[in-house]
């Protein structure tokens, strides 16, 4: 394999389509985000995306089945429009790879008719979010003031935005695209659901959209605690610590 190939599984014509992405990133936020989606809504896969810049493994199924890394394509029909859902197992490794990548689904996007592109993504603090976590907004003006609306703040960014989140939107807008970018505040090291949840509580409304949050709140569930678990480990070892000092000499 020597290019990035978008592999069609079925031929859909599309209805004022969008495009939403949520690749692997921080927290896993946009992948966990778009996931729920896609499930919620009943998408159904259309396209595979192959490429020479994912890394260089292969992925193993349950049933011991080895098969390249990919991403995939999904559609949903959500009344007066259609979405397109981009998820995978990874991003590009290069910086080649992901300007590759992102060329050839804006391409496939630009063919399809949408004008409108939305990423998700996690927002790295380096510890453990114990409020509802923070939605930055980035992107078209417009559309920032739609998320203003429901919950995103603006001024918590202050670096660059790596990957396809931030690629798709500055790519995108040079073919007269809109788009935004949520990202959702995450510890970043463990797969985040509250932050997914947080971020779609700003996507659905922009989209006109309403789900069922039921199987991300198990999971926002479990992972907390699993944190309390783990944070309780962490004070019993250093009360030892300090105990195991106190009597030595």
């Amino acid at each position: 394999m020597r290019e990035t190939v978008i592999r069609l599984l079925v031929r859909k014509k599309f209805r004022n389509p969008i495009l939403v992405e949520g690749l692997p990133g921080m927290g896993y936020v946009g992948r966990i985000a778009v996931e729920h989606m896609i499930e919620q809504l009943g998408a159904e896969k259309f396209a595979e995306i192959y490429s020479p810049s994912f890394p260089h493994h292969v992925a193993i199924e349950k049933s011991g089945i080895m098969r390249l890394l990919r991403n995939d394509l999904y559609w949903a029909d959500c009344g007066r429009k259609h979405v397109i859902f981009w998820v995978g197992d990874a991003q590009p490794l290069t910086p080649e790879g992901h300007y590759d990548v992102v060329r050839e689904v804006l391409d496939f996007a630009q063919k399809s008719g949408v004008r409108q592109v939305f990423t998700l993504g996690g927002l790295a603090t380096g510890e453990y979010v114990v409020n509802t976590p923070r939605v930055v907004a980035l992107g078209d003006p417009r559309l920032v003031a739609r998320a203003k609306k429901h919950g995103a703040i603006t001024d918590r960014l202050s670096g660059p935005i790596i990957g396809a989140a931030g690629l798709l939107v500055g790519l995108g807008k040079l073919r007269g695209m809109k788009g935004l970018c949520l990202l959702g505040e995450t510890m970043g090291l463990i797969a985040d659901p509250r932050a997914a949840k947080a971020v779609l509580h700003v996507l659905l409304p922009v989209l006109g959209l309403r789900l069922s949050f039921e199987n991300l709140e198990e999971k926002a569930r479990e992972i907390e605690e699993m944190m309390q678990k783990l944070k309780r480990e962490v004070e019993r070892r250093e009360r030892a610590e300090k105990e195991e000092l106190f009597y030595i000499g």
